[in-house]
């Protein structure tokens, strides 16, 4: 299995997409299986000629002539998820940062989220753009045309209320602030919050901020590689607090997690092979 990662070249496109990447396998290699983990990301994946078998937390992903495109939305899982590929793969995932997707899709997120990885078809064009897509040879042609279809579709989307509340989760030193004092800083209610965070995040603000201390956790101890030990002092009340933590989201400790995981493109995704 061969994977590369793209950023964005639309200067546009970088305000809300983190990252492309293209996924190949052929039926040469032998299959390739990964854990992957809870992330602050919206995931777009289409991938050509593959059909896709979900059991609990196991997601398998095999080719299948007969059926020409999947498309899957993955926004709203909480757990550790272990992926498996099976046979010729031809795969590209769009990252898209926290509510980037809205801004290119007609109704609210939560529209489009029902069930674990469900078929995302947000357009009557989408599929059949897409298969165009996969079917290309030269990998810089594709992520050329995934960014003009984007762009393509590119609609205004302001939340005013979710933008704050994500400056404050995401940019400042203490992602535990309590829904009372964001209620208070906001001026909203609570249930408010929620009620936006459901319908254009697919999360609850406290499953968000918890995938956002246990990344900064996971990317502080990647930055400092020569750490003897792990650091409990990133918004973790404690050791006990934080290995709880990290066995919710990854199902290992952080001992464990730590001695397994493989990074990609400056530590931007994070997989652990098996």
């Amino acid at each position: 299995m061969t994977i590369k990662i793209y950023k964005p070249e639309n200067p546009i496109l970088k305000k809300y997409i983190e990252c492309f990447y293209i996924l190949e396998q052929t039926a040469e290699e032998s299959s390739a299986t990964y854990f992957t983990f809870p992330s602050i990301y919206t995931i777009v994946t289409i991938s050509e000629n593959t059909e896709t078998l979900i059991i609990q937390d196991k997601m398998t992903i095999r080719y299948c002539k007969t059926n020409p495109i999947e498309t899957n939305l993955v926004c709203n899982f909480n757990e550790p998820v272990l992926i498996s590929y099976e046979g010729v793969i031809n795969e590209i995932t769009t990252y898209f940062k926290p509510l980037g997707i809205n801004s290119f899709i007609p109704h609210n997120l939560r529209d489009y989220s029902e069930g674990s990885f469900p078929d995302f078809n947000p357009y009557e064009d989408y599929k059949e753009t897409m298969a165009s897509i996969l079917s290309m040879k030269d990998p810089n042609e594709k992520i050329r045309a995934i960014e003009l279809y984007w762009l393509s579709k590119l609609r205004p989307f302001e939340n005013v209320l979710l933008a704050e509340v994500l400056n404050e989760m995401l940019h400042t030193d203490n992602v535990n602030q309590s829904m009372t004092h964001l209620s208070y800083t906001t001026g909203r209610s609570r249930t408010t919050i929620n009620k936006h965070f459901d319908q254009h995040i697919c999360k609850t603000p406290s499953q968000l901020k918890k995938i956002i201390r246990f990344r900064a956790a996971i990317q502080s101890q990647l930055d400092d590689k020569n750490r003897v030990g792990l650091s409990y002092g990133l918004d973790y009340f404690d050791q006990s607090h934080m290995i709880r933590d990290f066995k919710k989201l990854t199902g290992f400790t952080p001992k464990v997690f730590f001695s397994k995981i493989t990074t990609l493109e400056k530590d931007l995704i994070k997989w652990m092979f098996i």
